[in-house]
């Protein structure tokens, strides 16, 4: 059966669209493939649940979150999006107390779909940019480094904005 392209664009803007900038969190269990996995750039792989929490500390992080999809493009069973975010920090974010700054990060996500699905998602984006708008780069040291994502469900962040700070 030939994949449709424009459905599975279709599917990954809702993610964008209806999880993270409406904050619609029962949309992403009618997203996620019982057998998802997101792999982030230097960090774990991990499954839908610790997904789900990342994507819940990000809205407890960064309440006004909005998510802008500049570009995407598809190929079998791939969907890349290039996105942008801003938010105001107003909770802790990897060991940053809340400093009200509004922040803006980048990226770009590769999803995997299948039967109308999400079943993978790999991350690429600028975690250092992002903990030097919160005024936390004059002592990066002293932030966790996060290891095992269940004891720091903290570390992995920002929305799919998706984050480990590792």
């Amino acid at each position: 059966m030939p994949v449709n392209l424009t459905e599975s664009k279709a599917l990954v803007r809702r993610y964008y669209d209806e999880v993270l900038t409406a904050r619609n969190r029962s949309v992403l269990g009618q997203l996620l493939d019982s057998s998802f996995v997101s792999h982030v750039s230097g960090g774990s792989d991990v499954g839908a649940e610790a997904y789900a929490a990342a994507v819940d500390a990000t809205f407890a992080a960064f309440p006004d979150l909005a998510v802008t999809v500049h570009d995407q493009v598809a190929e079998d069973d791939k969907v890349v999006t290039r996105w942008s975010a801003t938010g105001t920090h107003n909770g802790d974010f990897v060991g940053v107390p809340a400093s009200g700054r509004l922040i803006t990060v980048t990226g770009i996500h590769i999803h995997r779909v299948r039967h109308g699905r999400l079943v993978e998602h790999w991350e690429e984006l600028n975690m250092l940019g992002v903990l030097r708008q919160l005024g936390a780069s004059a002592d990066l040291d002293g932030l966790p480094t996060c290891q095992p994502l269940i004891q720091f469900p903290e570390c992995y962040v920002l929305a799919d904005l998706v984050l480990l700070a590792a």
